[in-house]
């Protein structure tokens, strides 16, 4: 069961992350936890702890994409709110121009986040996000 409260959030992080790919982190920024007990092993490698790393992390991850019109589909494998913790388990699929080559390039992740439900609201506590790849 997932509450209306995570669903709403769940929008909200939909349309920060498909800004967030088109070179802005400033939707995205506000959901994220700016707790030390925060972390993202992101899609462009390496892992951050902290919100002193994760901040600028975002940022620079963000700007590696140009404005583009990219829109991230969201397909939900599993996702759970219990009263203070929730996840989602997501493959995000869009295509996106980088920023330091031309072109469409697909851009397909495998996500998994943990949020935990703070006094403002529903904030991203980890997000593990890689390229989804063939099966070996």
């Amino acid at each position: 069961m997932v509450s209306e409260d995570f669903e709403s959030f769940l929008r909200r992080f939909e349309e920060a992350n498909t800004a967030f790919v088109n070179g802005d982190p400033s939707l995205w920024l506000p959901l994220v936890s700016h707790s030390e007990q925060t972390s993202i092993f992101g899609g462009f490698g390496g892992q951050e702890v902290g919100w002193s790393e994760i901040g600028p992390r975002y940022e620079w991850a963000s700007s590696q994409f140009r404005p583009s019109g990219a829109k991230v589909e969201f397909e939900y494998l599993d996702k759970h709110a219990g009263a203070e913790v929730a996840y989602s388990v997501t493959i995000e699929r869009c295509t996106v121009q980088y920023a330091d080559r031309p072109g469409d390039h697909p851009h397909i992740l495998r996500a998994t986040m943990i949020f935990r439900d703070e006094p403002d609201g529903w904030k991203i506590v980890h997000r593990h996000g890689d390229p989804l790849v063939p099966k070996a």
